[in-house]
């Protein structure tokens, strides 16, 4: 426990804390804390105690983020676990490495520390390539995937639970068209199905309602990868016509994108409306609310739920394995109607 305190940059009762599941940490130290034991490959002695009982009331996660959406999942996952009188344990991947395949070998290691524990089925809150060793290591206990898609390959096999991402991107593009906008911008997040679906909503609703969208590559689905594509984004604004708005695949890339608009003198929502996906900031510290992010919510808590349902009562061959969750539109104040060319002041909506 000291490792990771040390690890982590917090004090070991709040690693104690953490790791016992109790409430009172703030998402970010939680972040901290899970990744840092993940790292280390710690386990509190309660597992190792209920391994010795041969209990099997273990839940794995693997997860491969440090962002705002991750660390709701897991706090929600922390909270639904216990209160099924369960217990969690971590192990984190990478979705972001120099070649597929060094990712697929992260993911074995990941999957195999799991194993080892004995778990009685695994929540995989991750994106990344599944190679054929780590597929077959996932066919030998219940496996979900939460808020991401199970790969083609595995189709049938695990499970998964996700948003409706299409129908959530949707609703942003209606909303903006009633504003007014007629060219937009979308972010396209590379090697994410999720990444894929999102932008192809918006270029598909678009077309349907007569207006046109621009794509900007996003390296993933972070801040960092949302400055880059903010700067992609000014690049398009010297275009004739310009975008007006742009939506982003995540609050992330979002609020990356508005720094660089900001930077540069340029106003948000009046010069340039911005969306964002997740409404990753909704729990207990509300950094998307508090910039008034125009965003979509996606239900955490029920994220998590219904993947712990599918873990104890899997579904059996043949029957749906894929569970679409509805999102939410939430109207906040990065969007409003286009300004008036050579006018300062929005039009009138």
């Amino acid at each position: 426990m000291v490792d990771v305190a040390r690890r982590a940059g917090v004090s070991r009762a709040l690693v104690s804390l953490v790791l016992s599941g109790k409430p009172g940490a703030s998402p970010a130290n939680r972040a901290k804390v899970l990744s840092a034991a993940a790292e280390l490959g710690y386990a509190p002695d309660v597992n190792a105690r209920r391994l010795r009982e041969g209990t099997r009331r273990l839940v794995g996660v693997v997860f491969d983020g440090h962002d705002a959406f991750t660390a709701r999942v897991l706090d929600a996952a922390h909270e639904a676990v216990a209160a099924r009188g369960r217990d969690l344990v971590l192990t984190m991947s990478s979705s972001a490495p120099s070649s597929a395949s060094s990712a697929s070998v992260r993911l074995v290691r990941a999957l195999r520390t799991l194993e080892a524990q004995r778990v009685s089925g695994i929540l995989l809150i991750s994106s990344g390539p599944v190679d054929a060793e780590a597929a077959a290591l996932l066919s030998t206990v219940p496996a979900v995937f939460v808020g991401a898609y199970a790969p083609a390959h595995l189709a049938g096999r695990v499970a998964s639970v996700h948003s409706d991402d299409e129908g959530g991107m949707r609703c942003l593009v209606r909303h903006l068209v009633d504003l007014g906008h007629r060219r937009m911008a979308v972010t396209r997040v590379a090697g994410r199905r999720s990444g894929d679906l999102r932008a192809q909503a918006v270029v598909d609703e678009a077309r349907l309602l007569g207006a046109e969208v621009l794509e900007v590559p996003a390296a993933a689905y972070d801040e960092s990868a949302g400055v880059a594509a903010g700067r992609e984004v000014l690049g398009a604004l010297d275009l004739d016509p310009a975008p007006t708005a742009v939506l982003a695949a995540n609050d992330a890339l979002a609020l990356g994108i508005i720094h660089v608009l900001r930077g540069q003198g340029l106003r948000v929502p009046e010069d340039v409306s911005v969306t964002g996906f997740d409404d990753a900031g909704a729990g207990p510290a509300p950094a998307v609310a508090s910039l008034g992010l125009t965003t979509v919510h996606q239900d955490v808590e029920g994220l998590i739920s219904s993947a712990l349902d599918l873990l104890e009562a899997p579904p059996r061959p043949g029957e749906a394995a894929e569970l679409v969750l509805p999102t939410r539109l939430v109207l906040r104040s990065t969007t409003a109607a286009p300004a008036v060319p050579g006018s300062t002041d929005p039009m009138p909506s």
